[in-house]
């Protein structure tokens, strides 16, 4: 809610924000109607003396009732009663929410720009009062002021010529105010969760105030709004994906509708992954962790929230599956017989975008520090095998053990990688003791168990002397017997049996 001063009354606390209002003669005591005095450095009493260091060079009156000191915050024109959510009314004598104000228009604030009520008591009431039907009645209380918006029970009020004012901001101006993040609240899904977590990791939102609201007025104060609204229009910070006619997706290859997550990684993914890497925005590594991280990552969000099924829908599953990331926010929202007020779900959303946020980390930091690594080694020792061990590329010599079968694929399909479809036959690399190699045959596909060449038949399921003494090449640990994958004791081994593979099974 940003930093202001506290007036304490009875059992709400009303916090005055900025006050913008034109410059009045300064004075060391504020002073409320009724028998409530602002000074200097006294503490709340019975007739409620609040402690205030006022450094300001302008003062602000606020009118609070002189009797009684609690009433419900209600009352149209004239003060007639508010409707209640449950058929009620909020009247002068309806203490259920326990708010300080009077119930009569003539007395709202009138030097104040802006304002804040908290509300103490019943937060899970809050958000009934503050519904189509009942706002109108609250803008006739505060004639002068639209609220501006909810954060759990705390409610905010700025006039209506600030609001037009700060409409009118440039918007190098307006970004330096504090932002806001809207979307909607009860249930929470892991799009949105995400979503309000990617856009914290950007430099305009990263200190940014969150609203769980479906209220338009209110959403129409957020500087951006995803997973509600029914609006995606970047250019007004508006993203979100449930009206009819939404098509959007990801493009370079990606089919899949997308969800307010993948809108915010589509439109602020790059900046993302540069501020969590120290890389700048426009290097090409940025690119394609962008577009890993959207294919391993982002893409079955935007699915299961679309309702777009991993397989043909004639396909039935053999068992269920509930621990997916998507399944695992679903399980923190409050169950049918828990507690259902803002506050808690509230409380739990912010669980749940931590939960997708610490994912979402967790798979960059893998992608940026390990798997890009092991993309640049395989590169470089494609190169250097071409020169010192098989000019045709069709072996190729690890000197350390990496995770290879993806990134050979992806750079044989890559057409600035200079590296031929279904040219590399065979990989050579130390075990995970180093102490012994092994020989492995490339696959036709990333997931296929069918090799491209896989090794000699005569060699399969042999071990030790028996395989040396059939391959006539020494230091034979195993073959599989599928023909995938074997050991050697020394790479020299492996380079002849290799040498006597592909000359015995020539194509």
């Amino acid at each position: 809610m940003g930093p202001g001063r506290q007036i304490s009354t009875g059992t709400s606390t009303i916090v005055l924000l900025s006050t913008l209002a034109p410059t009045q003669s300064a004075s060391p005591n504020n002073t409320v109607s009724g028998n409530s005095t602002v000074s200097g450095n006294s503490t709340t009493s019975g007739n409620s003396t609040a402690s205030q260091n006022a450094t300001s060079t302008s003062t602000s009156s606020i009118n609070l009732p002189t009797a009684p000191t609690t009433v419900a915050v209600g009352g149209g024109p004239n003060g007639a009663p508010l409707p209640g959510a449950s058929g009620g009314a909020f009247g002068p004598d309806d203490k259920r929410f326990g708010v300080d104000w009077s119930v009569d228009g003539a007395v709202e604030p009138r030097t104040l720009s802006t304002f804040c009520i908290h509300f103490p008591l019943f937060t899970d009431n809050i958000d009934t009062l503050f519904t189509a039907n009942t706002d109108p009645y609250l803008h006739m209380l505060f004639l002068r002021y639209s609220r501006c918006y909810p954060s759990i029970n705390h409610y905010r009020f700025v006039s209506r010529p600030i609001m037009t004012a700060l409409s009118q901001e440039t918007p190098a101006k307006r970004q330096k105010l504090q932002q806001v993040i809207g979307t909607h609240n009860g249930t929470f899904h892991c799009d949105e969760a995400l979503a309000v977590f990617l856009l914290r990791q950007t430099d305009k939102y990263r200190d940014a105030d969150l609203i769980r609201t479906r209220d338009p007025a209110v959403l129409d104060t957020c500087n951006i709004v995803v997973d509600v609204g029914a609006v995606y229009d970047e250019s007004k910070q508006r993203f979100d994906h449930h009206q009819r006619g939404f098509t959007e997706v990801f493009g370079h290859g990606f089919t899949t509708k997308l969800s307010s997550a993948g809108l915010v990684y589509k439109h602020f993914g790059k900046e993302i992954i540069a501020n969590t890497t120290q890389l700048p925005v426009d290097d090409g590594k940025v690119e394609k962790l962008w577009l890993k991280l959207y294919k391993e990552f982002i893409e079955a969000i935007d699915a299961i929230d679309n309702g777009i099924s991993q397989y043909p829908d004639d396909i039935e599953p053999k068992y269920r599956s509930r621990t997916d990331l998507s399944s695992r926010v679903s399980h923190l929202n409050p169950a049918w017989n828990q507690p259902t007020d803002s506050q808690t779900v509230d409380t739990q959303f912010g669980k749940a975008s931590r939960l997708t946020g610490e994912e979402f980390l967790g798979r960059l930091n893998y992608y940026a520090h390990a798997w890009f690594p092991a993309r640049d080694l395989l590169f470089s020792s494609i190169a250097k095998s071409k020169e010192t061990i098989d000019s045709t590329g069709k072996i190729i010599l690890l000197e350390q053990f990496l995770p290879w079968k993806e990134h050979l694929f992806e750079l044989e399909a890559d057409e600035t990688s200079s590296i031929a479809p279904g040219e590399a036959i065979y990989i050579v690399y130390p075990d995970e003791t180093a102490s012994n190699w092994r020989i492995q045959a490339v696959p036709v596909s990333p997931e296929s168990f069918e090799s491209r060449k896989a090794l000699p038949e005569e060699w399969r399921g042999l071990r030790d002397e028996e395989l040396t003494k059939v391959s006539g090449i020494p230091g034979g640990i195993f073959i599989h017997a599928s023909g995938f994958i074997g050991g050697k004791q020394s790479i020299f081994d492996h380079i002849w049996a290799l040498g006597s593979s592909l000359l015995f099974c020539r194509q």
